[in-house]
């Protein structure tokens, strides 16, 4: 296994809204094997959003963690792929996930179970060798006290 599965958790607010962000605690040693030179990220914009809290509603928030238990389950057994950080935020649930072969990727994300229906997920790909994207957020909660 390229990481643990412990996470370790951020929260706080952006733009007067609540943020919860989770990333995989040994990611820096991930990231210094340079074998997952790949970026993706992956939106689920929720259709439902507590007002009070900007988070998903609890039911929709079920389906959330059933599709990112999926994630782990169908992208990281064989090597090619780490699921490395989570952020919830305004609605938005978003994935970063870091891989060698986006094709793999793809094959492991076609295998994902939708009985229930499609995930209302947009996905974005790109070069992203030195970890730049999720560093950039890192780098942001490590300035928050």
């Amino acid at each position: 296994m390229l990481a643990n599965n412990r996470w370790v958790r951020a929260s706080g607010s952006l733009n007067d809204k609540p943020i919860s962000i989770q990333y995989r605690e040994d990611w820096e040693a991930v990231r210094s094997a340079d074998v997952l030179p790949v970026c993706v990220q992956i939106a689920w914009n929720a259709e439902s959003v507590d007002d009070s809290t900007g988070f998903p509603s609890l039911q929709e928030q079920t389906r959330i963690l059933t599709f990112s238990e999926y994630l782990q389950r169908e992208l990281e057994p064989d090597e090619n792929a780490l699921v490395s950080m989570m952020i919830t935020h305004d609605g938005v649930n978003q994935w970063v996930i870091y891989c060698k072969d986006i094709e793999k990727l793809k094959a492991g994300l076609d295998r994902i179970p939708t009985e229930s229906g499609l995930y209302p997920i947009e996905i974005v790909a790109d070069d992203d060798p030195q970890w730049g994207i999720f560093t950039k957020i890192h780098q942001e909660i490590e300035k928050k006290p």
